[in-house]
């Protein structure tokens, strides 16, 4: 598939409207109503337009990259964001990954300034290729060669299938396209370790020489994008490819990890445009939910959300919503503070992943559920985003993987995340209530943490004591930046019957006071239920058909018909006469 983009004006800057720079877009053709009709290269066209289109109104610097600025994490919370889940994926690649490698080497490196600048003002595409087909957990293992030639270039090469770059895009699109590709360095037959290497992919019309992409089919339920297999063979590139030194590292891990640190970044970045989309489906399903009626007593019309069932999960979704927003903005204080030693700050990240993965699902789920019929359809911007927010759980780190990797070097005593602010709060206590249990379970295993003992009795724990830290301090962000106390007592309470049990068992909180707190959270909040709807800002981002009978209706009139004219009502009737 070749799907070509055609360039717009370059237009630089800051368009700034009531705080996000892409309010103003909303009214450009290119972000109109997504077509669900449109061919797959017209799709995957209009996203890389908005994607760049994006990126042009953020503007971003060599020193926002580099630093990771407010305008950074802004731009990966932003509701344009949650609107297309593939300008997504193309935009925190291009600036996290990309340009994020490069930049570091820049200072020592003034040829890879124009490279730089026509990548953040999104004149390329710019890729970032890690994972093969058979290394994702285990990356470190990759097989993709650069190997040093005695004229002091490299020969690029995939020396088998399961070595092919998997998942980035890397198709001609209309883009010059460019890759920051993660490879073995071979010197006089030493494995040397891994290297970031810069390969040019294609002109925008045409491959490169000995660069092979395959494009995969679309991923389930997402926008077009489209996702690759790359391979290499035996590309010459020029030594001023590689981006670092010739040398051996003192210690491979930790040469790996620093190769892709951005991963890291891009473990909390891309998991707080979880929070957008999850806006959007609360949108939709609170607006939708106040106007649509069934027949109530006395053969009044009565509108779903005055059942407790609709606003159960619309309102603990709100709660979500606010709480996070004030999260995100904490994790990233915490996650640039170089005073938080590293593996600390790369936990930050993966607490937040592993809470908001969870909470977004959950609620997305729910939400499209009490749509009925409405909600299983893409176009009402909520099942879209659910599994949208499925993949985000898989890039920049499995969840699941992140959560096994941090719970055991915490359980381990390598290191401790951010004590609580109350240790006497419920979630604290949950918190450390989880950490004790597996204490105790390690107290009795013999083989250390790489017994099956472990394997069986501490793994199943992990991912629900990182999402035990990440409410604890979740609730402990939005209660000091000055979320209202209904809103957490909302929060709150929905987290705690994530595990009701374990407050039965230690906290004294019975099933019936947890029901009881629950309604007093429901109710305080309910009220103000359109308010705080529109506080979201999600509104403008929106155009699920079932938002207003206006838009239902212009929805129905695009769809294509077919129908027997009024003049011609014999056209078509089976004639039953038999023929035999």
């Amino acid at each position: 598939m070749s799907t070509q983009v055609h360039l717009p004006e370059n237009s630089h800057g800051n368009e700034n409207v009531q705080g996000t720079p892409t309010l103003s877009l909303l009214s450009q053709e290119l972000f109109k109503p997504y077509s669900h009709q449109s061919a797959p290269a017209e799709s995957v066209a209009v996203s890389y337009l908005r994607a760049q289109a994006i990126g042009r109104a953020y503007g971003l610097t060599v020193q926002d990259v580099l630093h990771l600025t407010p305008k950074f994490w802004q731009m990966h919370t932003d509701m344009a964001m949650g609107m297309d889940a593939a300008a997504l994926t193309l935009v925190t690649i291009q600036y996290n990954l990309a340009a994020g490698t490069i930049a570091p080497y820049m200072k020592k490196r003034p040829d890879l300034v124009q490279l730089m600048d026509n990548i953040l003002q999104f004149n390329y595409s710019a890729q970032f290729l890690l994972t093969e087909i058979g290394h994702g957990l285990d990356a470190a293992n990759l097989e993709t060669r650069a190997t040093l030639l005695p004229n002091g270039e490299f020969d690029f090469h995939t020396p088998t299938a399961n070595a092919a770059k998997y998942m980035p895009p890397t198709s001609p699109v209309g883009l010059p396209r460019v890759a920051v590709v993660i490879a073995r360095l071979i010197v006089k037959g030493e494995d040397r370790g891994v290297r970031p290497f810069i390969v040019w992919l294609n002109d925008g019309h045409k491959m490169c020489d000995g660069v092979t992409c395959k494009v995969l089919p679309r991923r389930t339920g997402s926008k077009p994008v489209d996702h690759s297999l790359t391979y290499f063979n035996h590309v010459r590139l020029p030594g001023s490819a590689l981006l670092g030194s010739l040398d051996t590292p003192v210690n491979m891990r930790l040469n790996f990890l620093a190769t892709i640190w951005r991963v890291g970044v891009g473990t909390l970045a891309l998991s707080t445009s979880m929070i957008p989309m999850l806006k959007r489906g609360l949108y939709v399903a609170g607006k939708y939910s106040m106007r649509r009626t069934v027949q109530g007593s006395h053969n009044k019309p009565m509108a779903i959300i005055g059942f407790r069932t609709q606003q159960r999960p619309i309102l603990h979704a709100l709660a979500q919503v606010y709480v996070f927003d004030a999260y995100a903005e904490d994790s990233a204080r915490l996650f640039v503070d170089t005073r938080i030693e590293g593996p600390v700050r790369h936990g930050i990240g993966t607490v937040l992943k592993a809470v908001v993965n969870q909470a977004t699902q959950g609620s997305l789920h729910s939400l499209a559920e009490r749509c009925g019929a409405q909600g299983l359809f893409e176009y009402n911007n909520i099942i879209e985003s659910q599994l949208e927010g499925r993949g985000i759980s898989v890039a920049e780190g499995d969840v699941l993987a992140l959560c096994i990797r941090l719970a055991s070097e915490l359980l381990l005593g390598r290191y401790q995340m951010p004590a609580p602010r109350n240790p006497q709060s419920l979630l604290a206590l949950h918190e450390r209530g989880l950490f004790k249990e597996c204490w105790g379970l390690m107290k009795t295993i013999k083989g250390g943490h790489r017994s099956d003992e472990f394997n069986n009795l501490i793994l199943p724990r992990c991912q629900p004591l990182i999402e035990a830290i990440g409410q604890r301090m979740a609730y402990e962000a939005a209660s000091q930046a000055g979320v209202h106390p209904d809103l957490l007592a909302l929060y709150e309470i929905g987290a705690i019957m994530q595990d009701p049990s374990w407050y039965v068992q230690h906290a004294g909180l019975g099933r019936e006071a947890q029901f009881m707190m629950e309604e007093k959270a429901l109710n305080a909040v309910l009220p103000r239920l359109e308010e705080l709807l529109e506080g979201t800002g999600a509104g403008p981002y929106c155009d699920a058909p079932i938002l207003s009978q206006g838009a239902w209706d212009a929805f129905i009139d695009r769809l294509v018909k077919y129908e027997t004219p009024r003049s011609d009502k014999t056209q078509g009737v089976i004639n039953r006469t038999s023929r035999l």
